[in-house]
């Protein structure tokens, strides 16, 4: 009846595995709002030396780290985080690179002219895909204060979607996500969160400190956006990887 059949004949594996999230801690940095956000806190509940087991207690709000945006974030009436299909949470990946503009102009921000030119080069954004900005900000990761750039009036530098890319990427392109390797959705100076707004009315998903995006090929990776799943939640951490 043939070869005895083994496991690792029938699982499938991916050629290549990228983390695209950032190890959280009491360091990463986050958009300071006066009495809204502060930065993460662990603190030990219980020791093996002590209780035979170890834990910690964590304090956190919702958009710390690599972490998940739901429509709720910005509409009362939007979709809370639980409630995002599964299946929008597996797809595929597209990387939109900005990080030569980045580094002259932070302010500067993904376009649909840059969404047009990347279908251009690499064929029509796949159906439900994710699509990511790389611009080059994480390799700030370990300095909060460059990674939000504010300047001396507190006005924040860094790159983003514009919200016509948003509603482009909305309307025209069936995507089930938006993504970036900065703080925000939008690029740092938009205290309106235009770019928020016109993405998140539509009932959809985006992602913000995204590692790696560098190491991922512009089409061809699919993402895995492991979302906590927690009732009414607005966004949380989310362990992003790509394979391929």
């Amino acid at each position: 009846s043939g070869a005895a059949h083994t496991p690792s004949q029938s699982r499938s594996r991916f050629e290549q595995v990228v983390d695209l999230t950032h190890a959280l801690d009491e360091s990463t940095p986050y958009i300071p709002v006066p009495n809204i956000t502060f930065p993460f806190k662990k603190t030990p509940i219980a020791t093996v030396a002590k209780d035979g087991v170890a834990a910690y207690r964590w304090e956190i709000h919702e958009h710390l780290g690599t972490q998940i945006d739901a429509p709720n974030h910005f509409f009362e009436q939007g979709r809370s985080l639980e409630r995002l299909p599964v299946e929008s949470l597996v797809v595929p990946l597209v990387v939109i690179d900005v990080s030569a503009r980045a580094e002259s102009n932070a302010d500067t921000s993904v376009t649909v002219a840059d969404i047009e030119l990347w279908e251009r080069r690499h064929g029509r954004i796949p159906e439900h895909a994710a699509v990511m900005m790389t611009s080059g900000w994480d390799r700030r990761i370990k300095d909060a204060k460059t990674f939000v750039n504010a300047d001396a009036s507190g006005a924040m530098h860094f790159p983003g979607f514009s919200a016509e890319a948003a509603l482009f990427l909305a309307r025209s392109r069936q995507v089930s996500g938006i993504g970036v390797d900065t703080l925000s959705l939008d690029p740092g100076l938009d205290v309106t969160f235009a770019a928020h707004k016109a993405w998140l009315a539509t009932g959809k998903w985006g992602v913000e400190l995204v590692a790696n995006l560098r190491q991922v090929p512009p089409v061809g990776a699919t993402v895995f956006v492991g979302a906590a799943k927690v009732t009414g939640a607005t966004g949380g951490p989310v362990r992003l990887i790509a394979v391929w």
